[in-house]
């Protein structure tokens, strides 16, 4: 048994003992008698008057190693993200989704191509498989049409590539009503894995949701394992449209191990009237261990850093404001002779100040899925901060589904 099955065991076993203990008593409610299909869309679009994305090269958080789809947001207009998503579920116990979008980077991208099958009835246990977002988290999975903010959370653009996508396996179980329990495990060709025989990653996670009255309570935890064998920041070699800046080393690589652990909290409170109060957050703490180098130096890398965000929301009506705070409080030691040059060109040279992000969001629902957005953020993820406005339209619909919903 190899290293990466070791650290793979202990999250293949959790869900499986979980289940075990809350017994077979709960069943999956009856398969739909007929098949259904629908076709859902989303876009969300916004003009900035400021950004933190350079001119020359790409963003880099000052602490912490990037890659993947982490480009920030630009000014002027930007396109967030457009999505065009096929959902099926067959009469009895098989479903299929296609998820097709493009984000910040304008590249066109298969997000999603999974199959999935319902493998148990006690418990309601389905096993997926395909190209998936990883459900370790909302957040992950959140849309810019969706959420408060146009810009991505700064913790999933510094710790999982802005969000992890990648080709793998799912065996989720709900044993009781409210909690859902799952297991993945990836190819591990997206940040912060590599693919191949060092690499992969896997991740194991616990929902739960529960309501009283008013008031609805959502908690989650989840643990996420990823193997990395010589990682470059593929942003800078994947054919991105900015340069490479002369600060910016494309030959650098990471070899070794990011682990993650993260927590969530959810609360909403409906008023008998228009009225609606919400808070989200989460806590997420990062271990890196490894080897960093280019082709003259090598150093060992070790850190532990921490991200936390807290969101408080207000709607009445079709209006909608949202208050989000983000922190980074990141903790890297090189150890080697090439130490100092690598921090220096990995950018781990910090001005003593820990990266956040601070924004606020209005929002107007229109019709038909269709908004408008306001929002003013001060963005320190540099190190300077960044003030900005933002002016945009978002939309979300079912465009079309075969049971007329």
């Amino acid at each position: 048994m190899n290293a990466v099955q070791l650290r793979l065991f202990p999250l293949l076993i959790a869900p499986a003992l979980a289940h075990g203990h809350a017994g077979e008593s709960h069943v999956m409610p009856a398969a739909p008698e007929v098949s259904s299909l629908s076709v859902d869309a989303g876009f969300s679009t916004t003009y900035r008057t400021g950004t933190v994305v350079p001119t020359v090269g790409v963003w880099q958080i000052p602490g912490v190693l990037m890659g993947a789809d982490a480009y920030g947001a630009s000014d002027t207009f930007n396109l967030d993200g457009a999505n065009i998503h096929l959902k099926w579920h067959g009469a009895q116990r098989a479903h299929a989704s296609l998820d097709i979008g493009s984000h910040h980077d304008g590249d066109v991208a298969l997000e999603e191509a999974l199959a999935g099958y319902r493998i148990a009835d006690p418990g309601n246990v389905m096993l997926e498989a395909g190209r998936m977002k990883a459900r370790f988290s909302a957040e992950n999975r959140a849309h810019a049409y969706t959420r408060p903010f146009s810009e991505n959370n700064l913790i999933y653009d510094a710790f999982y590539g802005a969000h992890y996508v990648d080709e793998g396996a799912r065996v989720s179980s709900r044993p009781v009503a409210g909690l859902e329990l799952g297991v993945e495990a990836w190819r591990g060709g997206h940040y912060p894995a590599t693919e191949g025989k060092e690499g992969m990653a896997q991740d194991a996670y616990a929902h739960w949701y529960g309501g009283a009255g008013p008031w609805v309570l959502g908690l989650g935890a989840w643990v996420m394992l990823a193997d990395a064998s010589e990682r470059p920041d593929d942003r800078l070699v994947g054919g991105h449209s900015h340069t490479v800046s002369v600060d910016q080393n494309a030959d650098l690589v990471f070899s070794g191990q990011q682990d993650s652990a993260g927590a969530r909290l959810s609360l909403l409170w409906q008023g008998r009237s228009a009225w609606s109060l919400g808070l989200t957050g989460e806590v997420v703490k990062v271990e890196v261990d490894g080897e960093l180098r280019d082709r003259q130096r090598q150093a060992h890398l070790e850190g532990d850093s921490l991200g936390w965000w807290l969101q408080p929301e207000l709607r009445w009506q079709q209006h909608a404001l949202a208050v989000r705070y983000v922190q980074l409080v990141l903790d890297n030691h090189l150890v080697g002779a090439g130490g100092p040059v690598l921090a220096e060109d990995a950018g781990f040279l910090q001005n003593g100040t820990d990266p956040d992000w601070l924004g606020v969001s209005y929002r107007y629902q229109l019709q038909d899925g269709f908004g408008v957005r306001a929002e003013w953020t001060r963005n320190r993820s540099t190190g300077e901060a960044e003030d900005y406005l933002g002016f945009g339209i978002y939309w979300a619909h079912q465009l079309w589904s075969s049971t007329g919903g």
